[in-house]
């Protein structure tokens, strides 16, 4: 596998506002080509839901102008390029990483591998390159995107980091947003194009890649216990219905959270209940699906056991802005990175802050100004509690810095 001459990593990012698919690839590749003459090693590209039609003709040209390695992509709803987050609009945005000493490995999961259910460790480890496959390479993480419509990104998490083991898989990425209807969201590794499934790239080699997960909720009400459950269905909670629940735990909150809930009711899973004390990292935020008066129960997103620890959760931009401070502060601390990827939710935002590109700002201030690309996804992937999960509401970061 070719790699570059450089002795030490190095990164550049380009954004294109045009609409025209062809252009703006076009106007991407020169850009890189004029920070750089090496080939990247890495090309990492994200184009809104605008360059869907045509988004593997934008890809093509990026690969026959460019000529990287490796190409990880797909179609967002808004993109992220350094301290800019374009939403609602065109926008086309580029990571080219130059990685001397990195070797990456592509796989794939689609339709005809069945659900992540049904994977044993065996097969994925035939699809994912993971520790120790690359023998005295030491293992750095996974890249993944995945489309929401077509496959459980997080059982496919689960999956993963129980085939690698003890050590973890340590996945960074976020589900492809801005399509309505399964079969329009495209997604690419290295020369593969397809509408459905996962692509990703198993990382190895002379490189560090820190994770930030930031939540974007504020808890509200104690920690409380699922007794009775029906697979995403949460039915009673401390042995009463789980509406009830709500309703006690809504009265007893004080006015200025109260008004939070207009902005939707989510549901904390404790990723680790058997932690003496749970804080801010500790629980999985998942979003209240539905509503069954006649039950009294709650639709989650994610399948919940009886037992289960969960804390009501809240949409709050204050305290989003408090917990990605906190985090990117202790950043600060640490060798100064080259390059970073930013997966933020797309109900973040200008639907969440009152002013525009929020999280790409913070980052990009935090972190030096080093090049950043990522999108607005449709969750978020990032490990916490020692293992990688689906998000929502976050702010998760992939923080690429040479080793030390």
């Amino acid at each position: 596998m070719p790699v570059s001459i450089l002795k030490s990593p190095s990164a550049h990012s380009a954004l294109s506002p045009r609409t025209d698919t062809r252009a703006a690839a076009h106007d991407i590749a020169a850009e890189i080509r004029a920070s750089s003459n090496l080939r990247p090693d890495l090309l990492v590209v994200f184009g809104t839901f605008h360059h869907r039609t045509l988004f593997s003709d934008a890809l093509d040209i990026l690969r026959s102008e460019l000529h990287p390695v490796h190409l990880l992509a797909c179609t967002t709803e808004g993109v992220v390029a350094d301290d800019l987050e374009i939403e609602r609009t065109a926008g086309m945005s580029v990571l080219a990483l130059n990685l001397p000493g990195v070797v990456a490995r592509p796989f794939a999961f689609d339709l005809a591998d069945g659900p992540p259910s049904v994977w044993s460790d065996g097969f994925i480890r035939d699809r994912v390159s993971l520790p120790p496959d690359e023998g005295a390479l030491a293992h750095r993480g996974i890249l993944m995107l995945a489309d929401p419509f077509s496959i459980h990104a997080g059982q496919a998490c689960a999956a993963i980091e129980h085939a690698a083991g003890p050590q973890g898989a340590r996945i960074f990425g976020g589900l492809a947003s801005g399509a309505s209807h399964p079969g329009l969201n495209v997604l690419a590794s290295d020369r593969r194009t397809t509408h459905q499934g996962i692509v990703g790239l198993s990382i190895f080699g002379d490189i560090e890649i820190d994770g930030v997960v930031s939540q974007g909720c504020k808890p509200v009400g104690p920690c409380l216990v699922v007794t009775k459950s029906n697979g995403s269905q949460i039915l009673e909670i401390g042995g009463r219905s789980a509406l009830r629940v709500v309703r006690e735990v809504a009265e007893a909150l004080p006015e200025s959270e109260r008004a939070l809930l207009t902005q939707g009711l989510l549901v904390g899973v404790a990723a680790n209940a058997a932690k003496p004390r749970l804080g801010r990292g500790d629980f999985l935020v998942r979003p209240v699906l539905r509503v069954d008066n006649d039950l009294g129960a709650l639709t989650i997103t994610d399948t919940i056991k009886p037992g289960t620890t969960v804390q009501f959760q809240v949409r709050d931009a204050t305290t989003a802005h408090a917990d990605l401070a906190m985090l990117l502060c202790a950043e600060q601390l640490r060798e100064p990175p080259i390059a970073a990827l930013l997966f933020t939710c797309n109900m973040r935002g200008t639907r969440l802050f009152p002013t525009p590109h929020h999280d790409a700002q913070f980052a990009s201030a935090r972190l030096n100004r080093v090049p950043i690309a990522g999108f607005h996804c449709a969750g978020e992937i990032g490990p916490t509690a020692g293992h990688s999960h689906v998000h929502t509401q976050t702010a998760s970061l992939a923080i690429f810095r040479a080793p030390s």
